[in-house]
């Protein structure tokens, strides 16, 4: 070996040291400054509740605060847009649903897509359903379409976003059945117009669980293919043949971050998301399920596409 071939090979040698100490010393430091938070809703919903709630044992795991910075709006899509663009160092992390990345992007309205970012944790499912007054004459999803169609009444229905009325065109382009979606901005207010009769049934993500509780409201159907927390006995709408969404809780970050970081990171979520006070608020309010790690939440995500697309087929747009 030639007096330069020595000389390169010393050189290659050095850099993949160097490069592995790097590395190592990354991941010895992380975190040393903290951690910010981007919450894509407003203060004081239950999202902005589980992300605190999750902070507390994060803080103490990582070593580091957690800054909890809110861009609400457009379905988690305003924190996502935030997020994706900024270095992917382990220090910002967004919190939004499945939808925000697996169904937002579908739209063409935003300006990344489900690919842009890692992706750490699924925190939570939301008990997403459709929901009546128990004084109606159906029972269930399928006897409240058969009535409509025997009696030819419309049905007029709470929405809560574009993937609820995607998902009711599916419905109605399969039925014949007429479906007035009415939008309606939160839980508490969707609660409002069921109860006072202004739609027929209308989604909800959990404020319903009380009033099926009285005896107020029923669950007629889930919104996705998995079954209730809350009420395990009403059919999914997968099971009913109908194109299904489910709505997670999910934890990202921007695409691209170093092996170890996001691997520390990760644990870090998936240990504070099994602490004792994050699991006692998630199942108080039916949300709780075993978390998911960031490939199972990579695989929710991709699962999820693929389902948004089938409702957007089925719904004709």
């Amino acid at each position: 070996m030639n007096a330069f071939r020595k000389f390169a090979l010393t050189l290659r040698n050095s850099a993949i040291i160097c490069s592995a100490m790097a590395s190592f010393a990354v991941a010895d430091t992380y975190p040393d400054k903290p951690v910010e938070m981007v919450i894509g809703f407003k203060p004081g919903g239950f999202s902005d509740a589980m992300a605190r709630k999750l902070s507390e044992p994060l803080t103490e795991i990582l070593g580091q605060p957690i800054v909890h910075t809110y861009k609400g709006g457009a379905g988690g899509s305003i924190a996502a847009t935030a997020v994706k663009d900024v270095p992917a160092d382990g220090y910002t992390v967004v919190v939004a649903t499945s939808l925000t990345f697996g169904f937002n992007p579908l739209q063409g309205k935003v300006n990344y897509t489900k690919d842009d970012f890692d992706y750490l944790l699924t925190m939570a499912r939301f008990d997403t359903a459709f929901v009546s007054l128990a004084n109606k004459p159906w029972t269930d999803f399928n006897s409240m379409i058969e009535h409509a169609k025997a009696t030819g009444m419309p049905l007029k229905f709470g929405s809560l976003g574009p993937a609820d009325r995607l998902q009711m065109e599916a419905v109605m382009k399969a039925t014949g059945v007429v479906i007035i979606p009415l939008p309606v901005k939160g839980g508490a207010n969707m609660m409002q117009q069921i109860l006072g009769g202004h739609v027929d049934f209308g989604l909800s993500g959990g404020p319903h669980v009380q009033y099926v509780k009285s005896g107020e409201m029923i669950a007629l159907a889930a919104s996705g293919s998995e079954p209730l927390n809350a009420t395990p006995d009403a059919p999914t709408m997968s099971s009913l043949g109908y194109p299904a969404v489910s709505y997670n809780s999910v934890i990202a970050a921007p695409k691209g971050l170093p092996d170890d970081v996001k691997a520390k990171l990760e644990g870090a979520l998936l240990e504070a998301a099994k602490s004792e006070g994050f699991q006692e608020l998630v199942t108080g309010r039916y949300v709780g399920i075993p978390p998911m790690n960031g490939s199972q939440t990579a695989q929710s995500i991709e699962e999820i596409t693929k389902a948004m697309q089938a409702v957007i087929s089925a719904s004709g747009n």
